[in-house]
Parts: C-alpha cells; structure tokens; sequence
C-alpha cells in the first residue's frame, strides 16, 4: 500500500508541476519565488515535494537546452501545428526532466504525459504528446 500512496503523491506533484510552470511561463515570478509559494500552499497535499523541487528546478535551470530539444524532435507539421501550446510544452519538460532525474520506466513516462495532457490541454493533444515523447525518450 505504501508504493501505492507514493505513486499517488508523484502524481500530485507532476499536475502542481504543470501550474507552476504555466506560472513561470509569464515571467512574472521568479522560480524561487513560485517553487517557495507552492511549497507554502501545497505542504499539507499530498505532494511528492521533493520531486517537485528537484523537477521544478531541474527544468528552471535547463530550460533553454530541454526546449531545444523539444523543438528538434516536435513533427508539427505532421500534426498541422504552427507553434507547440505553453501547456503542452511545459508537459514535455515535466516528462523529460523526470527522465533525466528519476529511473520512472519510458512507459510510465509516456502514459503520464498523456495523461496530463488530457487533462491540461486540447482535445487532440495527447496525440502530438505521445509522438513527441517516444521520439525524444528513445534517444
């Protein structure tokens, strides 16, 4: 049952992950600032904080280099897209930083991408998210 708990709070954390980066996204804030807010806001959820931390971090810190990456491995004009959504984006570098960090199986990563976009983005776009990582978690 324990993993079982654990799994859940990784969950929690990678869909607080996908808010606080829309909230980076505007440059408003820091990333100091948000990781401390939502730390403050969501230390009573169950949240896996650590990995949200390390994450949320990990990604402030690369992100030029993780959305190079997206851009070179993204086949938009497969998907009749112009521009890649920040909220699609900001799932991609949720993924691909867990990647980087964690041992979470390609599979896990993957069905959590599209999971997340399911829930944060358009309708179609679990599609575009699927290809994209299989191409970027292959290499």
């Amino acid at each position: 049952m324990k993993n079982l708990s654990q799994h859940k709070e990784k969950v929690n954390a990678r869909e607080l992950l996908v808010q606080a980066l829309y909230e980076y996204s505007f440059g408003h804030n820091e990333a100091k600032s948000i990781e401390e807010s939502f730390r403050k806001d969501f230390t009573k959820t169950k949240v896996d904080y650590i990995f949200f931390r390390n994450t949320f971090n990990h990604i402030t810190e690369n992100i030029k280099q993780l959305k190079e990456t997206i851009l070179e491995s993204a086949e938009l004009e497969v998907f009749g897209i112009k521009s890649i959504e920040t909220m699609e984006e900001n799932i991609l570098l949720i993924i691909m930083a867990e990647n980087a960090l964690d041992e979470t199986p390609k599979e896990i990563l993957i069905d959590e991408g599209v999971r997340l976009s399911k829930k944060f983005c358009s309708e179609n776009s679990y599609k575009f998210i699927n290809a994209t990582l299989e191409k970027i978690l292959e290499s």
